[in-house]
């Protein structure tokens, strides 16, 4: 049951991990583009929040919280945790509450506001938001990723 676990686990990060990295680059492409791009670039960048980031997340945090009950009454609960693994399980539940607590409200919030009309001042606002939690986000992810490829 530990490689199902664990496949899933790495399955989820991968999803999560890609499907941010894409949206970064839509992110950037909205920046840098035509503004009549923008409103079909945001709905790309919210099928990318639906189809891989969520998923991706939810499955991570689902799998590394069975991963970790696993380890109770085993050895390394009597020899006490790895620095890398407490490093990837906090830095993974950290971006993980960013993601759900701030990231996609957010994307929702932007996929019903016009970024041209009466709201533009609080789409670049929403737009920024979105851009600091993403490279946040990111960060933590890659902090879990070096500490879970320290435990080996």
């Amino acid at each position: 049951m530990r490689h199902l676990y664990l496949g899933a686990h790495i399955l989820g990060f991968v999803l999560w991990m890609g499907g941010g990295f894409a949206a970064m680059i839509v992110g950037i492409a909205m920046r840098r583009g035509p503004r009549n791009e923008v409103r079909v670039l945001l709905r790309i960048q919210e099928r990318l929040h639906r189809a891989l980031i969520l998923p991706g997340s939810v499955v991570v945090v689902l799998s590394g919280i069975l991963l970790t009950l696993r380890l109770y009454g085993s050895a390394t609960s009597v020899n006490g945790y790895p620095t890398g693994l407490m490093v990837m399980q906090g830095a993974g539940l950290l971006a993980a509450v960013i993601v759900l607590v701030v990231i996609f409200p957010t994307m929702g919030r932007l996929s019903r506001l016009d970024p041209d009309g009466e709201h533009a001042p609080l789409f670049q606002m929403l737009s920024k938001k979105m851009a600091v939690a993403g490279s946040l986000t990111g960060i933590l992810a890659l902090m879990a990723l070096f500490g879970g490829v320290m435990i080996r």
